[in-house]
């Protein structure tokens, strides 16, 4: 097996030579489904006694940590941290203005496991929604500015989506990661959308995500790759 990945430009600094790789993950595997695997390529094991043997070291590691010790396996080695500020010696912990930390780093046995890992590069547009360019219709500007209540324009692939999906869609990401999804659309067409933008935008940078599941199961992304501002 291969892990896929494509380039998209950096929307930070909008520079054609400013590139960054992006996974793609086609699917997720859930621990039933790991517990299942593993019992297949062991005969002497059942799926009930490998999951309540399993369960029953994740809870040990539970007791552990709140133990305040640090945990070794394996697989991942975990430890406790406390971040935030302390403005004197005599200071308590706030949980206002601190916070503890689970840090884990891998273990011995998985270490190595990333130049291990076969990669394969891909075009984007292959797999996932592709946004070409938006259009502020408004201000008639390309690629820059928002105008919250007015229209929008969204060009590319694979863009056209099932209303009927509450996890599909445009969406507006604020700095702050506040998202807000298109409601209103006056086409909705593989390789173009128009459509509404949503009136809840206040002054800021935004970047321009869509969502959508195109043939498969696993909800696919796609963004703009330039920053969108409502003055």
């Amino acid at each position: 097996m291969t892990l896929p990945f494509y380039l998209r430009r950096n929307p930070l600094t909008q520079r054609d030579d400013d590139f960054s790789a992006q996974t793609l993950v086609f699917e997720t595997s859930e621990f039933e489904a790991i517990v299942s695997k593993a019992v297949k390529r062991h005969s002497s094991l059942n799926e009930v006694d490998a999951t309540l043997a399993v369960n029953a070291v994740f809870e040990q590691v539970y007791e552990e940590l709140l133990a305040g010790n640090n945990v070794i396996t394996p697989m991942c080695n975990i430890r406790l941290s406390i971040a935030g500020v302390f403005d004197a010696d005599h200071m308590d912990f706030d949980p206002e203005y601190h916070k503890v930390n689970l840090n884990f780093t891998p273990g011995i046995d998985f270490r190595n496991l990333a130049q291990e890992v076969k990669l394969k590069k891909i075009t984007a547009s292959d797999v996932l929604p592709k946004i070409d360019g938006f259009e502020d219709s408004e201000s008639e500007s390309k690629n820059e500015k928002i105008t919250p209540g007015k229209g929008g324009i969204v060009k590319g692939s694979k863009l056209k989506l099932n209303k009927d999906k509450a996890d599909e869609g445009l969406f507006f990401i604020a700095a702050d990661d506040t998202e807000h999804k298109v409601t209103t659309y006056m086409r909705n067409m593989p390789s173009e959308l128009i459509f509404s933008i949503p009136d809840g935008l206040t002054a800021g940078k935004y970047r321009l995500e869509i969502r959508t599941y195109l043939e498969g199961k696993t909800l696919r992304t796609g963004q703009l790759d330039y920053e969108l501002t409502v003055d």
